[in-house]
């Protein structure tokens, strides 16, 4: 595998770990996740995953958030545990930042564990979003959630899926590739 394809493999993992874990936690995955290279301030960043919870103050929405942040890393050290933090320095620190706000510091190492449970929990549906990923690049959020209950036994996602892409066909086809360039 070249350099180029495992740091897109990693990536895969890590943004399908951060929605699985937000969509089991919070019910929801609040946006779509991309594996497409964009720049951030004159550096280069992979993936992103856009949650609809971070800005809330409900603390479940912000125990999700937190437990979403560290479920990337989670979900590509599970994958290959060699590459260890890499690529998670942003998300210890958004989680970090959000735990000093809530004063749950004390909390760090409980969120952690959990979101460890939680990610190997839902492999089988962090394996499902990430294989589409890497077919497609770019997932709206109810094709994660679609993904996710049918790896995690839902008969008729799989069904609703084909169905609503089918619905939406060109307009999702165009949205996809209006998401890649952004």
């Amino acid at each position: 595998m070249t350099k180029k394809n495992r740091k897109l493999w990693l990536t895969a993992y890590h943004e399908a770990g951060h929605a699985v874990v937000l969509y089991r936690t919070a019910g929801h995955v609040g946006g779509h996740v991309s594996i497409v290279r964009r720049t951030k301030e004159g550096r280069v960043q992979m993936g992103c995953a856009l949650d609809g919870v971070s800005d809330s103050f409900n603390s479940e929405h912000m125990e999700a958030t937190i437990l979403s942040c560290y479920a990337g890393g989670h979900a590509q050290r599970s994958l290959e545990p060699t590459c260890g933090a890499e690529g998670c320095e942003e998300d210890d620190a958004q989680a970090e930042e959000q735990l000093r706000l809530l004063g749950w510091e004390h909390r760090e190492q409980e969120l952690r564990e959990r979101s460890l449970a939680l990610t190997r929990k839902h492999w089988a549906e962090i394996v499902a979003v990430a294989d589409e990923l890497l077919r497609l690049r770019v997932l709206d959020d109810v094709e994660v959630e679609a993904l996710s209950d049918a790896a995690a036994g839902d008969s008729d996602a799989i069904r609703d899926l084909a169905l609503c892409r089918a619905a939406r066909g060109q307009e999702l086809q165009e949205w996809r590739k209006r998401a890649q360039r952004q």
